[in-house]
């Protein structure tokens, strides 16, 4: 692509447009594998033309990914950079507690469960789940990772999975991931952490669950004691 027609793209794109936000999440999620992929360094004063161009060239592959004018190319790409985003946002590192707590409503009913779960072997897991005010709480040890997100963990590292452009949920823009399984996922567009999963059911209905809290915790001593209850 020349900088002729990149400024003729650039141009178009000003005019208003259905699909601007998706454009605008596609080009961040580039620039976010760019910004990853560079290693960290100081930046000299002749390096920030330099970066001014990999923005520009990532700017023109994701108007050619998603077929706006000038472009031929499928959306896979910029898909596949949501995707892995996605994945790497949820995959936990070694000697860490994941801890993952959401909510939802089944049968009229609003449940919730919460899990703090070692990382690293025997991936010790606390557990807390049931309807609101008649949760049971476990304690055990696993062979893996068993916290609610690990099905959509897999799903997305197997692959498959396909985005399915953007969705407001009250007032939130989120990424809308569809997995094989069924389950449609939405995630944030800046951490890109899951914020709602919607479950189908056997009777052709749709569960609806959000991540109320997903976060990493280090293996301290304190810590370690949500895994049986103490800290609690």
């Amino acid at each position: 692509m020349t900088t002729e027609e990149l400024e003729r793209d650039l141009t178009m794109l000003a005019e208003p447009r259905e699909d601007d936000e998706r454009l605008r999440l596609a080009i961040r999620a580039r620039l976010g594998e760019q910004v990853l992929a560079r290693p960290r360094r100081r930046v000299r004063p002749w390096v920030a033309s330099g970066w001014a161009a990999v923005a520009a060239a990532a700017i023109a592959a994701v108007i050619v990914a998603l077929g706006w004018p000038g472009g031929s190319a499928g959306p896979s790409t910029a898909n596949a950079a949501i995707i892995r985003h996605a994945l790497r946002a949820i995959t936990s590192p070694a000697n860490m507690i994941v801890h993952v707590k959401e909510t939802g409503a089944q049968d009229g009913t609003t449940v919730s469960a919460e899990w703090w779960q070692q990382t690293s072997p025997p991936h010790a897991l606390r557990m807390i789940k049931g309807p609101v005010g008649h949760e049971i709480e476990g304690t055990s040890d696993s062979s893996k990772l068993v916290d609610p997100i690990a099905g959509v963990r897999e799903q997305l590292a197997r692959g498959g999975a396909q985005v399915a452009g953007t969705a407001s949920i009250d007032g939130t823009t989120l990424y809308k991931i569809e997995l094989p399984t069924g389950v449609i996922a939405y995630f944030d567009t800046n951490t890109y952490r899951p914020v709602y999963l919607d479950n189908p059911q056997r009777g052709g209905g749709v569960v609806r669950t959000r991540v109320v809290t997903y976060e990493e915790l280090p293996m301290t001593p304190d810590n370690a004691k949500l895994l049986s209850g103490a800290g609690g």
